[in-house]
């Protein structure tokens, strides 16, 4: 097997999954669970894949709450986003030992405009050759485009790359498109899956 990319997801893989934004933002508005599922699963997630600018999503949260426009702000989103980074155990480990390897490293993230720019100066920023963004593809996974615009950026076949993703449901799709992937648990058990595939920290 030759991997020529190794594609790591971010939240869930490189940084905890957290609650901490949606947390903030109930406490913040006094908004319910329910009431949040509007954004994530109405409106955020057309602007994860660039259909919305921060404005008109920032403009579309106050008036789905009947909020001032002037209460919602990006940094009420990102101050919170930025406490709750934090790196996953082991990877810093893991990226240091890859740039050894003849592996070309890349990030396949679905996130948003403000978030992105959150993590501008991110801990693991250093070590990735190219950072693929959902709000900036216009795709977001499992949607096969996403993987594609991998490929095609680096003029590579899909079983060119190693795709690590905790999701399983990515994992499938990235596997469907032809590329070989990993479900992560823990750094232990990607360590072992690197060294099963030939790829030697």
């Amino acid at each position: 097997m030759s991997i020529k990319i190794i594609l790591f997801d971010a939240v869930g893989v490189l940084f905890p999954v957290n609650t901490v934004v949606g947390d903030d933002l109930g406490k913040r508005f006094h908004l319910t669970e329910e009431q949040l599922a509007k954004m994530w699963k109405g409106f955020y997630p057309d602007y994860a894949v660039g259909k919305l600018s921060t404005d008109e999503f920032l403009d579309t949260f106050a008036a789905t709450y009947n909020l001032p426009r002037q209460e919602v702000t990006k940094e009420v989103f990102t101050e919170s986003f930025q406490k709750a980074l934090s790196p996953m155990p082991g990877m810093n480990d893991i990226l240091a030992g890859l740039q050894k390897s003849e592996a070309t490293l890349a990030m396949l993230s679905d996130t948003s405009e403000m978030f992105a720019d959150a993590r501008r100066s991110w801990l693991f920023s250093e070590y990735f050759d190219h950072i693929f963004l959902s709000f900036e593809i216009g795709y977001k996974k499992p949607d096969i485009h996403a993987f594609q615009a991998v490929t095609d950026y680096y003029k590579i076949r899909p079983d060119e790359v190693f795709f690590i993703d905790d999701n399983l449901g990515n994992v499938k799709a990235a596997t469907k498109y032809g590329m070989t992937a990993t479900a992560f648990t823990d750094a232990k058990a990607l360590i072992k899956k690197l060294e099963d595939i030939g790829i030697l920290l």
